[in-house]
């Protein structure tokens, strides 16, 4: 990696800048290498130094600093100091630190695959269709809570489109955290999540055309409430997608338990949210050869570190399992080998038609969807009242009036044709990253409301 994609895997700003102050070499010794691992010591404000490793393979990390964030500052330091001084590290054998942490990581990992199999072989026939009976009923009794809940929310947004929006940022937040709470109380988690981001579009004051932003939010919501009535009607697939939204939890073993798609994946663009000391990262991917589009969705709490390590501009040759989806884009990681950064090509893009092809069929299969991934070839990026990306055919694509890094992207073409990737929402496109001059360039983006 080089050392922007290094300090993308830094939870906090300030870990990204602590890490950048232990890049030299006079803060580390011990260092050496194998072809999988780094490690080092570090020396601290005590006598004893701060032994960091990394796993080269995935990355992982592991310090034995007293530091909750992960990557800590030491790890993000040895790092970038393996990528710009790497003669540095030695090849030698691993200490016993080392080969120690490594072994119990290839240990965790066979010991889960094995549990999951003997769990598997050990469940009797009477034993699964118990459990099956027992999850059936509390899938009904939740069921019948929730649809008592969207009952009464449609009723609350006939009553508001009644009533028209003016007068909704007088009645204050409380307006929304009473429908909102009623929502989580129904166990409709995803729908109390859409009304808490409904509010939020409310009151923000910075928000081009608020009120057409948030009409359409509602429409969507009551949209999505009416399908949940009428679910029984719904293809299977749609089915998983509304109770998804609604706010169903997938096992993720389940997932995984499914064949996957073999592929090298590049990873070409990320955006992260916060709410609530919960950190959430959306990273996309795109296989080299298939030319498919997956989302990996990762969450963190606190200072805490997201359980796999993607960097934007890096690739690996892996399988990925996708969630039951009417059009499916997210998805988990189930292999993950021959980690290194991206080629100096892109897989091919499609062309714009193909690309506007494809969104208008993903909303044919499932309209909820919010933002379609878009991988654009030979635009240019034009500034003005109106910013947009023009095609060589003389054809535009607005950007999204909340896009924060104009001027960067501006810089970065110098007028010239680039390779955009972003997510587009049928309104205007937010670009997550630009392939210029064989190197990729990454948007730090927040979610855009």
């Amino acid at each position: 990696m080089n050392a922007d994609q290094i300090l993308a895997l830094a939870p906090d700003a300030s870990s990204a800048k602590a890490g950048s102050e232990l890049a030299g070499p006079a803060k580390w010794g011990n260092l050496g290498r194998t072809d999988s691992a780094v490690w080092g010591e570090c020396q601290g404000s005590g006598k004893v130094p701060y032994r960091t490793q990394i796993d080269l393979g995935e990355p992982a990390f592991k310090c034995s600093c007293p530091s909750r964030k992960f990557p800590c500052k030491h790890g993000i330091g040895l790092y970038l100091l393996l990528a710009g001084n790497g003669p540095l590290f030695a090849a030698a054998a691993p200490p016993q630190w080392v080969s120690d942490w490594l072994d119990s990581r290839q240990q965790r990992t066979e010991k889960k695959l094995q549990g999951a199999a003997d769990k598997a072989a050990a469940t009797t026939p009477e034993q699964a269709a118990t459990q099956a009976a027992a999850a059936q009923k509390r899938e009904e009794k939740r069921d019948n809570k929730v649809a008592a809940g969207i009952v009464e929310l449609q009723t609350w947004l006939e009553d508001l489109a009644r009533e028209g929006l003016s007068t909704l940022r007088a009645r204050g937040p409380s307006f929304w955290n009473d429908i909102a709470a009623r929502m989580v109380d129904a166990q409709a988690g995803g729908l109390a999540a859409r009304l808490r981001r409904a509010s939020g579009m409310c009151f923000d004051t910075n928000l081009p055309d608020w009120e057409t932003r948030l009409a359409r939010e509602l429409a969507s919501i009551y949209l999505l409430g009416s399908a949940w009535r009428r679910l029984p009607e719904l293809a299977p697939a749609l089915q998983s997608d509304v109770r998804a939204l609604v706010g169903w939890n997938v096992s993720q073993d389940d997932v995984l338990a499914q064949a996957g798609v073999q592929d090298r994946w590049q990873v070409l663009a990320q955006h992260t949210s916060d709410n609530d000391r919960v950190h959430a990262r959306t990273s996309w991917l795109r296989g080299q050869a298939s030319g498919r589009w997956a989302m990996i969705l990762q969450y963190a709490a606190g200072s805490a570190g997201y359980d796999k390590v993607l960097a934007p501009g890096t690739q690996f040759d892996g399988e990925l399992c996708f969630y039951h989806s009417a059009y499916p884009l997210r998805a988990l990681i189930k292999q993950q080998d021959a980690f290194g950064t991206l080629d100096t090509t892109l897989a091919s893009a499609p062309t714009l038609d193909a690309s506007l092809a494809a969104c208008a069929d993903a909303l044919a299969r499932n309209p909820f969807l919010e933002r379609f991934p878009l991988l654009l070839d030979a635009v240019v990026p034009h500034a003005g009242q109106a910013p947009h990306l023009a095609c060589a055919d003389g054809r535009i694509l607005p950007l999204h009036a909340l896009f924060r890094h104009l001027w960067p992207l501006l810089a970065l073409s110098g007028g010239h044709p680039v390779t955009v990737m972003g997510e587009w929402d049928g309104y205007g496109i937010v670009p997550l990253a630009v392939f210029a001059e064989g190197r990729l360039h990454h948007f730090d983006n927040e979610t855009v409301a």
